[in-house]
């Protein structure tokens, strides 16, 4: 599946268009924009985003760490179950599905995290159905 390519917040242009992205990339640029993107931001969407924005200045806890860690597993599980739906309403209405073997995120390898009082780093290792890895960083900061 395709999608525009964004760089610094515009769209990409190449040769006589836009850029687009598919597999790895296209899930890397995805879930990056919904991990800095506020929760509830988007009205047509109220559950796209994330609230790692608000563990930004938070005392360094133990607990901390498990809610940003928890809060990244939740932003991958809603975007896994978009596809989710997607592919099964392809597959009801008998069209071609609209994902391939690169596009579709098949389980999490790693969440590592990096949390300082004014900024949340996190990287992610997630492997697609065609096997390969797609890492993910994103530093989300006030």
């Amino acid at each position: 599946m395709k999608t525009l390519a964004l760089v610094g917040g515009d769209l990409a242009l190449s040769e006589g268009g836009y850029r687009t992205l598919t597999g790895a990339a296209r899930i890397r640029q995805d879930l990056a924009l919904a991990l800095a993107e506020p929760y509830g931001h988007d009205p047509y969407h109220p559950a796209y985003g994330s609230v790692l924005e608000s563990y930004v200045g938070e005392p360094l806890t133990a607990e901390l760490e498990l809610l940003v860690r928890s809060e990244v597993v939740r932003v991958v599980q809603e975007y896994v179950a978009a596809q989710q739906a997607s592919i099964a309403a392809d597959a009801l209405s008998g069209a071609r599905s609209r994902y391939s073997h690169q596009d579709v995120v098949k389980q999490v390898q790693s969440i590592t995290t990096d949390i300082q009082y004014d900024t949340v780093k996190v990287r992610v290792a997630l492997r697609t159905e065609a096997g390969e890895t797609v890492r993910i960083a994103r530093t989300v900061d006030l």
